[in-house]
């Protein structure tokens, strides 16, 4: 399963990276064109709009693999370690039924709805817009079994810690290893 988190990971990544330079890219001939050549392009706003909206849902997808989404576990913490982890649990299992129900099969529906309607600027249909739902259900869905998995296996934080909290850690430890060296050199010094 790490093997398919890691792929998915890659390849979401990689996507995302295109996508958004296609969407700089779009968007910029279409201000050029507009304000520079004064002949605005009209496939360039609609192109821009189905990136905007490909990037919107598979960047989510990726971040909520990356365990990047807002959480709000300020109840679950209060609880011990194991009903802290079933609520994490709990939270990916809603998340897979999301995904399945409302993207995959919902997002399939809307795209084979859409599939005989024309963007008025592309030679695509906008059910190809509509695609992406059901492509991003299967990745956010892939995502929830395996944080499932290894959050079970005790492999995962139950939440991810944010980097605030590791920072002001690390410069605790910091803090105290300077404290203790210093005791030693004081040690050192009174002999």
């Amino acid at each position: 399963m790490t093997t398919v988190y890691n792929g998915l990971n890659r390849f979401l990544q990689i996507l995302c990276i295109i996508l958004f330079t296609l969407l700089v890219l779009a968007t910029t001939w279409q201000v050029f064109s507009r304000l520079v050549l004064h002949s605005p392009v009209t496939w360039s706003e609609e192109l821009a709009k189905m990136l905007f909206v490909w990037l919107s849902f598979l960047g989510s997808a990726l971040v909520y693999g990356e365990r990047g989404h807002m959480a709000v576990e300020f109840v679950a913490r209060k609880f011990d370690d194991s009903k802290e982890r079933g609520f994490a649990i709990f939270t990916h299992v809603v998340s897979f039924i999301f995904a399945v129900m409302t993207l995959v099969w919902g997002g399939w529906n809307a795209a084979m709805n859409a599939w005989s309607q024309n963007l008025t600027a592309l030679p695509v249909n906008i059910g190809s817009v509509y695609l992406v739902m059901p492509i991003a259900g299967v990745a956010i869905a892939l995502y929830a079994v395996y944080h499932i998995i290894e959050i079970s296996a005790g492999r995962e934080t139950n939440y991810p810690v944010p980097e605030a909290e590791l920072a002001a850690e690390e410069g605790e430890k910091m803090a105290a290893d300077a404290e203790k060296e210093a005791q030693v050199e004081q040690k050192g010094a009174d002999k």
